[in-house]
């Protein structure tokens, strides 16, 4: 076979093989500098302007029962424009608060909040080498549930969706390639259809990947 033979066979060969490399260096041009990520972690409720008479705390008004720290979580996605600016988009569940009290003739009033929505938020970041500290600040589709029942049965229920700000802070630490673990504290607020505001401050941990 001759030199020139050689040589063409070569080309036609590795060219389909060139061609997958530039189409995976362009898919990671593409993902560069995003990333998403999913947490797990217990969040805490509060009155936010309570009535006259009663305090922020949501378990500290007589309750016979109360559970103001549930599970919550959130799943975000995000693109760092630059290495110390980005845009973050979120969904989040700060989980059912519950309290109880005793009506009195053994009948008892239980009642459910809940916390949860979608959020967009500028990011700020400060890379540390593998650790990067961050603070985030946006706006939330937020909604408050509010349900009421008395010996297990409803006697009520609403749920009300508005604008409400979203922030928060945390770090991420660079484990293993792209994969990175996580430390975050998020405030989301919301109200329910009878004016009632509340908030809620998630505290969690979780894993994601960096592109």
């Amino acid at each position: 076979m001759s030199v020139a033979r050689l040589l063409t066979w070569l080309i036609l060969g590795t060219a389909p093989l060139a061609c997958a490399a530039q189409i995976v260096s362009e898919q990671r041009d593409v993902l560069q500098g995003t990333y998403f990520g999913i947490n797990v972690g217990k969040s805490k409720y509060h009155f936010r302007d309570p009535p006259a008479g009663l305090s922020s705390d949501f378990c500290g008004n007589g309750a016979l029962d109360c559970r103001d720290d549930p599970i919550g979580w959130k799943a975000t996605g995000g693109y760092m424009i630059w290495r110390w600016f980005g845009i973050e988009a979120s969904a989040f569940a700060m989980g059912d608060a519950n309290i109880k009290f005793d009506l009195g003739g053994g009948d008892v009033f239980t009642q459910k909040v809940q916390i949860q929505g979608y959020g967009l938020s500028a990011v700020g970041a400060v890379p540390l080498g593998p650790v990067t500290l961050n603070g985030r600040a946006g706006y939330a589709a937020s909604s408050g549930s509010r349900r009421d029942d008395v010996n297990g049965g409803n006697v009520f229920r609403s749920r009300k969706s508005r604008a409400e700000p979203l922030f928060g802070a945390g770090l991420r630490v660079r484990v293993w390639r792209g994969m990175f673990v996580g430390l975050d504290w998020d405030h989301a607020r919301a109200r329910t259809t009878l004016g009632e505001k509340f908030d809620a401050d998630l505290y969690s941990a979780g894993i994601g990947w960096a592109f």
